[in-house]
């Protein structure tokens, strides 16, 4: 499905009834990342998963945008009561984002190997992401793409390959466009001050969901977000990176439903 969002065309994918469950991707991927979920949640729920503006079929105009702007333009749209978002990575910092932008909006979050605005751990792992930074400033993109599946899908503490077929595959083909985005063209803000600063200020009940393998930069966010957010829950999907949705998709899928439907 596409719809015209704040003058782009944003697709999506939407299954099921009852109440809206919308899933933010990951910027390693697009809305494929959420096949295992979408299926299993539309039993439950009216299931949307966008792709954010340059992803997968979505367009990128070249000027200024909000990505907030489209995920609450994609609510109206659709007419549909306060949601429940569930973000991964990329998709989490936007999740966080809006809701602290739109209170009034949501429901209940999940946020999966979270990125935070305004917190940058990565300077403290410069040997973790070398391979990957070279080959991006070398312009090797295919190179880049392999550096950035043994990061984020193997994980960085096991062998590369670990994961098998067809997610390697699957990585590939979703993260290898993401890596040729014009974002220079596009620019969008950042909250101001940054979300790394408001954390306390967010009142929906939370659960993140973390892989004990994944790059060390998500501990450090995790641990922010438990200090920082009341009434946060942590869950810990073991020998699992980056995206624990598609290691292991039945743990996963029960941990979000029974959050979800929890009184």
């Amino acid at each position: 499905m596409d719809a015209t969002i704040n003058g782009a065309r944003i697709h999506y994918e939407r299954a099921g009834a009852g109440l809206p469950l919308i899933l933010l991707h990951a910027g390693i991927a697009d809305v494929r990342m959420w096949e295992p979920q979408i299926g299993a949640f539309a039993h439950q729920f009216d299931v949307i998963a966008p792709e954010v503006r340059g992803f997968g079929s979505s367009e990128l105009p070249p000027e200024r945008w909000s990505p907030i702007a489209d995920i609450l333009g994609l609510i109206e749209r659709l007419h549909l009561k306060p949601v429940h978002l569930i973000g991964c990575s990329l998709g989490a910092m936007l999740a966080i984002d809006f809701a602290l932008e739109h209170p009034d909006r949501i429901s209940k979050l999940v946020l999966v190997g979270p990125a935070i605005g305004g917190a940058n751990f990565g300077t403290k792992y410069p040997e973790v992401f070398a391979e990957a930074k070279a080959a991006e400033e070398s312009g090797n993109i295919d190179a880049q793409n392999l550096a950035e599946m043994h990061l984020f899908l193997d994980g960085p503490r096991r062998r590369r390959g670990y994961v098998k077929e067809p997610l390697r595959d699957l990585f590939l083909k979703m993260n290898g466009p993401n890596l040729r985005i014009d974002w220079e063209s596009a620019p969008s803000p950042d909250l101001n001050p940054p979300a790394a600063e408001r954390l306390h200020e967010i009142t929906a009940p939370v659960l993140v969901i973390v892989g004990d393998e994944d790059v060390p930069t998500i501990f450090h966010a995790v641990d922010l977000l438990m200090e920082k957010v009341p009434h946060a829950k942590k869950a810990v999907i073991h020998d699992s990176a980056h995206l624990p949705n598609l290691e292991h998709p039945e743990e996963f899928n029960r941990l979000v439903l029974d959050f979800l439907l929890a009184d």
